[in-house]
């Protein structure tokens, strides 16, 4: 049987702090923590500390996460009563049934209808796939960009000095400088 090594015999002893070594492998342990003095001497501080963790942990109360949750402030929406959201749901389903009823009546057969809905579904449908792809190649754009402006210091130095060039830009054109007429007045009379 082999022997295991030094740093095997040191994760034991977490294992075993734990309580979740193996008969076997404590008994291993036990012989080489009678002829190691650094294994025993750490095995201590171990228990030293899950002891001292142990006899520091807070109590925590049955109720405790009820009494946090009752604690936070409710949302606007929340606070209201049912009676509140009448209205909007009336309205909702004024618009809906108006909705349907023009869908009906534009149309003679009423499976035009249904197929005029499903038209409208196929091109919700058609622009949520396009914004999708949009923006997923838009990402991908910049994360190539990105890449590319970072890959070598000269150009990461270039873009600093840019984004510094434009700084200084923005700055100058947001300070608010006095026309020759005005700084004139403010030295005769400081006062506004």
């Amino acid at each position: 049987m082999n022997r295991p090594d030094h740093s095997t015999y040191r994760e034991w002893l977490n294992l075993d702090a734990d309580g979740s070594l193996d008969s076997g492998d404590r008994a291993l342990l036990d012989e080489h923590l009678a002829s190691c003095a650094d294994c025993r001497r750490e095995r201590e501080e171990i228990l030293a500390l899950d002891g001292l963790l142990r006899g520091s942990a807070l109590p925590v109360r049955p109720d405790f996460r009820v009494s946090v949750m009752s604690a936070l402030p409710t949302v606007g929406w929340q606070a209201r009563s049912p009676r509140a959201w009448r209205f909007t749901a009336a309205v909702i389903v004024l618009l809906g049934g108006f909705a349907a009823a023009l869908l009906i009546a534009g149309s003679a057969p009423a499976a035009s209808g249904f197929c005029a809905l499903a038209a409208v579904g196929g091109m919700l449908q058609a622009s949520i796939l396009a914004g999708a792809g949009l923006l997923g190649a838009s990402w991908k754009g910049a994360g190539l960009f990105l890449g590319s402006m970072f890959s070598s210091p000269a150009r990461l130095g270039a873009f600093g000095f840019l984004v510094l060039c434009l700084n200084l830009l923005l700055i100058s054109l947001i300070r608010r400088r006095r026309p020759a007429a005005a700084a004139a007045r403010y030295k005769a009379d400081p006062k506004p």
